[in-house]
Formats: C-alpha cells, structure tokens, sequence
C-alpha cells in the first residue's frame, strides 16, 4: 500500500530539534502548509525576479539575503519585501540567529507568513532540513518481513506467518545484529534512489515471540540492538520444506519497486 503526503505544517518543523529554532515571529499562522521537499533559497527573488520562487516551498534566508535587505534603501527594500511576500509563502527560516528586522516581520504578517531564526548555519539547515522533508513526502510501502542489520547490509526476512522470522532475527540479535523493525518494515525512497526501511513509531524496537510475548529489544539487548532505519541490500524468504520456487532476492526487490515504478539496480 502506497501513502502519500500532501503537506506538513509549519509547526511540526519549527519542532525538529535537529533544526535549533529558537524565535518565531508571526507565530498565528504557523499551521502553514508546507507542500514541497526541497526548501528554497529567493536569491534573485529579492531583486524582483520571482518566475523560479515556488509558493508551496519554504524559504530559507542566510547571510546573504539579510545583507542585500540591509544594502538597500529603505523604499526600494519594501518594494522587494511586498512583492516576495505577496507570493503567499508557507513560512521562511533565517539561519545563524539572523536578527529578524521590524519591517521583515510587518510585511510577512500582511501575507500571513512566519518566520522561524535557527542557530544553525544555512548549509547544514539546508542539509537537515532537505534530509526530514524528502523522507515526509516520499512515497511509502508497508511489507509484513523483519528487517535486520547484517553485517552492514540491510536485510529484509520475509515469509508466511508463524514461520520464523521473528525467532530467526532474535537469535541474530543475541548474536550481535541488529534490528531495525519487527512484523512491518515501511519503505521509502532518499534521495539516491536508495530503499530504506524503518519501522512504525507504535511498534518501534518491540518483537513479538512465541512463547515469549510481545518484547522490547532495547531495553533488554540495550541501545546498540536496534537502528532507526537502514539501506535494504538483500531479502531472504523463508518457506518450509523444499520451496516450490525459489524466490531471489532479485525478485522480491523487484516486487517491490514495481509498486512505485522504481526501478531495482
């Protein structure tokens, strides 16, 4: 089953503490909706060429910007403000604790835009910011398997139900493996094109046993057993007996991709 985004509110990034926000100004429309994964530097936005400044992207501004505002004459810096704001932006984030100016913060009330200062500097928000939203928007599959780190590689035990699979991925933890999500694995791709799993929130690090119940990975294996997400490199697929087919790896990535139109290399 394919999920997809259609927006993320202002307000759930102004939260990631990856992002060090520390003000917001203007704060009565931080609902705001966000609707594009990359954010958006204006550049020549601020002179007054606005064909390329997205409406549904959010903005970044960083040394640069805030130095062309404060060159310009008061009446030619309220002109680039109003017709930059008028575009309807869902909101702006000025890095490196940027001082936000009066009349920065009176035009974008008039078209109900906030602005959000980090700490950071703008190529790591950039970076941390492109990295949250491009996971948000990217399209999603859910598959019944137990994902697992191996060695390094990313490796997805699928099968019948009351199989295995959970039994074999405690044993790999008491060797030292890792997991990464028991049961449901969701899928999505990065920016490289790359298939990464992780599990959902509600069942994060827990694994369901026979005969043992539901247990909690990181609290009786410690920190180390379990990992957010991981790159998927292999799917094993366990059947009893001698398998009527045999299934590749090749394939079952393949079934997966094609759900999406992604091509497996």
């Amino acid at each position: 089953m394919l999920k997809e985004t259609k927006g993320i509110q202002l307000g759930q990034i102004a939260e990631l503490s990856q992002l060090k926000i520390v003000r917001v100004f203007n704060e009565k429309w931080i609902h705001n909706l966000v609707s594009h994964p990359r954010p958006q530097r204006p550049g020549l936005g601020l002179t007054g060429y606005l064909k390329h400044i997205q409406s549904g992207r959010i903005q970044i501004f960083g040394k640069t910007e805030a130095g062309y505002l404060h060159n310009q004459k008061e009446e030619d810096r309220s002109r680039c403000l109003k017709n930059y704001f008028a575009l309807k932006l869902p909101g702006i984030i000025i890095s490196e604790n940027i001082m936000a100016e009066s009349d920065w913060i009176a035009v974008a009330a008039r078209y109900n835009t906030p602005l959000l200062v980090s700490e950071l500097h703008t190529a790591p928000l950039i970076s941390r910011l492109s990295a949250y939203l491009y996971q948000y928007f990217s399209k999603k599959i859910k598959m019944n398997g137990v994902l697992m780190d191996i060695m390094g590689q990313g490796v997805l035990l699928t099968g019948a139900s009351g199989i295995g699979k959970s039994e074999t991925a405690l044993e790999l933890v008491n060797k030292g493996y890792q997991l990464i999500a028991d049961d449901v694995t969701e899928f999505y791709l990065d920016s490289n094109d790359d298939l990464i799993g992780r599990a959902n929130e509600i069942i994060k690090n827990l694994m369901e046993v026979r005969g043992l119940g539901i247990i909690n990975i990181n609290d009786i294996f410690g920190a180390s057993a379990v990992l957010e997400e991981k790159k998927l490199n292999l799917v094993i697929h366990l059947e009893n007996g001698i398998p009527k087919k045999n299934t590749t790896a090749w394939e079952k990535t393949r079934s997966i991709s094609r759900s999406w139109g992604w091509r497996s290399r």
